[in-house]
């Protein structure tokens, strides 16, 4: 009987531990807003390796749908052009992204894509042919374009670093 009570209060302890564990995690998940200043979330030339890369140009600023922030970067071969808009919530996010596809799509310019990203299409950076793609991550909405040879693979590449980044951020 009293090994039935104990094995009863560790369950009860375990079973306690979990839901307060739980509880936190899902806190955790809502409070993933990005709140940094966009210019921080960025690629930068340390993000490629010691591949020689330089800015371009960088600027932000504040619009009506939240703090923005661009930055272009030229390696050897390529450039990237990315830019950052976080608005007040994920949905708000969201909701641009799908304004922008339908527009991409109804152009012909790029497939459907996903929920959280619009298709690849074809892009300019300058006078260059670019690859571009829009994405979400959290409550951020990310262009990023590149040029140069193997810019889809780059571009894949690119678009998983700076999710991190804005993962992180």
């Amino acid at each position: 009987m009293i090994i039935l009570k104990n094995c009863k209060s560790r369950i009860r302890s375990t079973l306690l531990l979990s839901m307060l564990l739980a509880s936190g995690l899902l806190m955790a998940g809502c409070a993933s807003e990005i709140t940094a200043d966009p210019r921080h979330l960025l690629l930068a030339p340390e993000d490629f390796g010691d591949a020689a890369v330089s800015v371009v140009s960088a600027s932000a600023e504040q619009s009506l749908d939240g703090p923005s922030a661009l930055v272009e970067l030229e390696g050897p071969n390529f450039r990237v052009l990315q830019t950052l808009v976080i608005f007040e919530t994920r949905e708000d996010a969201l909701s641009a992204l799908d304004a922008i596809r339908a527009d991409l799509v109804s152009r012909g310019v790029a497939g459907t894509g996903e929920r959280e990203a619009s298709g690849i299409f074809s892009d300019r950076i300058g006078n260059d042919d670019a690859t571009g793609l829009f994405f979400i991550e959290r409550n951020g909405l990310v262009r990023l374009a590149v040029s140069g040879p193997g810019r889809e693979d780059r571009l894949s590449d690119l678009a998983e670093l700076a999710r991190e980044k804005l993962s992180e951020g």
